[in-house]
């Protein structure tokens, strides 16, 4: 007689008779190196997703889960947990970005309605900054976590590009920015020329569902020159939009160039 289809699958994996793994998940109990601090070799990037456990480690202590999280320059990012399990919380765990020896960088906020958290960060600097992780820890059920209590985590870069601008030509570009979400937002709209040299850099805040619009003629060093901007800021993915306008007052005609986030 034939074995049922489950029987086989199971034993094909070798869980047939074993009690499931209370601890680890496969970053955990990596042979080379695992999670549970700096040394990780577990990195995120845009649009990756992960599933992980909180599962206690070997001591008895509880688990936290760390991830590499270079911030290029000019850039700008928001890593979010949610999709819990079994004893998380949304509102217990601890969602951070930190540096090598734990220094807290930017701490999380609670997502809308609680059902998990978010942290939004922006590098405004010309360097990357290399010292820079997510750190995942905090889970409500401790050292009485199991391989059960999991959660998705999930990484955007949230930099956004217009491809053009022109204020040459007789033509004058507007930028147009808008805070889409209930949240303030601080940012900068960079500038650069058409062989990527950085020509100008305006910083902006915007309030909830505040509109921006700059003339960028009146820029100091955007005179008579054109080329490309990138935007970022320390909101959320999705949550600026906007473009710029390339007027031509001799004409009336316009040329719009979208903001556009990168694709998922």
């Amino acid at each position: 007689m034939r074995a049922p289809r489950a029987v086989i699958l199971g034993l094909a994996f070798g869980w047939i008779g074993l009690t499931a793994r209370a601890t680890a998940d496969v970053w955990d109990s990596a042979s080379v190196q695992n999670d549970d601090g700096p040394a990780t070799e577990n990195s995120v990037s845009h649009g990756g997703i992960q599933v992980h456990d909180l599962g206690v480690r070997p001591g008895p202590v509880a688990d936290e889960d760390w991830y590499t999280a270079t911030t290029e320059a000019y850039s700008s990012y928001e890593v979010i947990v949610e999709g819990m399990t079994g004893d998380l919380s949304p509102v217990v765990i601890s969602l951070q970005r930190v540096n090598s020896v734990g220094t807290v960088l930017n701490t999380a906020n609670n997502l809308p309605g609680g059902i998990g958290k978010t942290v939004h960060w922006e590098n405004a600097l010309g360097a990357p900054v290399l010292d820079s992780y997510i750190r995942v820890r905090g889970a409500g059920c401790g050292t009485n976590c199991t391989g059960a209590d999991q959660y998705t985590i999930r990484f955007f870069e949230t930099t956004c590009s217009v491809p053009r601008f022109n204020n040459a030509g007789g033509q004058i570009t507007a930028l147009i920015l808008l805070n889409t979400k209930s949240l303030p937002l601080l940012g900068h709209a960079y500038f650069w020329n058409q062989t990527g040299a950085l020509l100008a850099t305006v910083p902006f805040s915007l309030n909830p569902k505040q509109l921006l619009v700059l003339n960028t003629a009146g820029v100091s060093g955007l005179q008579g020159v054109g080329g490309s901007i990138t935007v970022t800021s320390d909101g959320r993915f999705g949550q600026l939009s906007g473009k710029a306008v390339a007027l031509e007052p001799a004409t009336g005609f316009s040329f719009d160039s979208p903001l556009v986030p990168l694709p998922l």
